[in-house]
């Protein structure tokens, strides 16, 4: 099935000949006719367009525009970028889009809207992207209605209220939450969460949630992303992490998590993996690409630096970055360090340790390009007066 493309220029629709696919996926459109769309989806369209400030739209924007089936001549998909400004309300002409099946609308400023419940009405939707539009407010329960939905993304607004109702989104990929204030706790028995078996993509973080990570998090099997950071989190990681065998990026850092970290050796295509944690007791990590780490220990000397040792010894020598700053270490940390002869960029700032760090250790780094050693004792001493070495450093290997 070929779809066409115009442009809105102003109220008008005008014919355009190119496709930009957006920053998630692409679209599969047939380029090789266009036809503008049926009198009464372009009625609407206007309509919708007549409700807003749109005089800040970049007419040159190719993100912005409209896609029209070329059967039907009913509009599929819609993207509006840092376009309008005004209050979407229930009776919105958008809702009389009923063909829709990828809206897109980003950036906006819809002025404290809160989502109405009509958008439950667009129940062909496969995308549904809106992002940073000022929107408030609860996400209603019609949203249950889109059942089709592949992928929400609902980040940088002001929604309030607990974990949405996603029970029979069954086929959500990617569901980004992030930078929000949803609260509450994430209780197996009052959301659907855990059942969405389909979902590569999770982003929860910068929220108020408040719970424990229930160990359900494990059934998400087939999660590549999962971030939580900056919430309420608190207790420990359940060991059932480790059923993410297909995590290449887990986020847990600026939460309340304690204990034990679980055996994580199953992870073998984690890149990226931030956390924050009191731990006591450390597992050596699998072999990683590029390393973010953001650990707090609070442990005895000899646990730290048995663990420590243990920890670092087998991670790899591809290993690119490590941030281990702002930390409370009692013993000597370095020299397992400077085993990881392919880091670019290492932060050990302000690690709260008695134990002056020799700055000949790093010889070996001959890749490292950016070392962060601020708020500690440098040996030898005569270092510490040199310009480079009190905020960052940088070496050329």
């Amino acid at each position: 099935m070929s779809e066409s493309r115009v442009r809105l220029h102003f109220l008008s629709l005008i014919l355009l000949s190119c496709v930009s696919p957006s920053s998630f996926f692409t679209l599969n459109i047939d380029s090789s006719s266009y036809f503008a769309c049926g009198p009464h989806q372009t009625q609407a369209l206007t309509e919708f367009m007549s409700e807003f400030d749109s005089s800040q739209c970049n007419l040159t924007d190719p993100y912005n525009g409209v896609w029209c089936d070329h059967s039907t001549s009913a509009i599929t998909k819609l993207r509006l970028q840092a376009c309008l400004s005004g209050t979407l309300k229930p009776n919105s002409s958008l809702f009389r889009l009923h063909h829709l099946r990828y809206l897109v609308l980003r950036d906006n400023n819809f002025i404290s809207s809160s989502l109405p419940l009509e958008f439950g009405n667009l129940n062909r939707l496969e995308i549904l992207f809106l992002p940073n539009n000022g929107f408030v407010g609860q996400v209603p329960s019609s949203f249950n209605n889109l059942s089709l939905l592949s992928h929400l993304e609902l980040s940088q607004n002001e929604f309030t209220g607990s974990f949405p109702l996603v029970r029979n989104l069954t086929k959500l990929s990617f569901l980004n939450l992030k930078n929000n204030h949803f609260s509450g706790t994430l209780n197996p028995n009052s959301t659907s969460l855990f059942e969405l078996s389909q979902l590569l993509y999770l982003d929860l973080s910068y929220n108020n949630f408040s719970s424990s990570l229930p160990s359900e998090f494990g059934n998400l099997n087939r999660l590549q992303v999962l971030d939580l950071s900056t919430n309420d989190f608190f207790g420990q990681v359940p060991p059932t992490i480790s059923n993410l065998t297909s995590l290449t990026e887990l986020w847990l850092d600026q939460n309340r998590l304690t204990g034990s970290f679980p055996l994580v050796q199953n992870l073998t295509m984690l890149l990226y993996i931030y956390i924050s944690m009191i731990i006591t007791s450390l597992e050596p990590f699998p072999l990683l690409c590029s390393l973010c780490l953001s650990y707090q220990f609070s442990i005895s000397v000899e646990t730290i630096s048995r663990d420590l040792l243990n920890f670092l010894t087998p991670l790899p020598r591809l290993a690119e970055k490590m941030y281990l700053g702002n930390n409370h270490f009692e013993g000597k940390i370095i020299e397992p360090i400077s085993n990881l002869i392919n880091l670019k960029l290492l932060d050990l700032s302000s690690l709260n340790t008695s134990y002056p760090i020799d700055v000949s250790l790093f010889s070996s780094l001959k890749s490292l390009l950016h070392l962060d050693l601020s708020g500690n004792i440098i040996s030898p001493a005569s270092l510490g007066s040199k310009s480079g070495i009190q905020k960052t450093w940088k070496l050329c290997g």
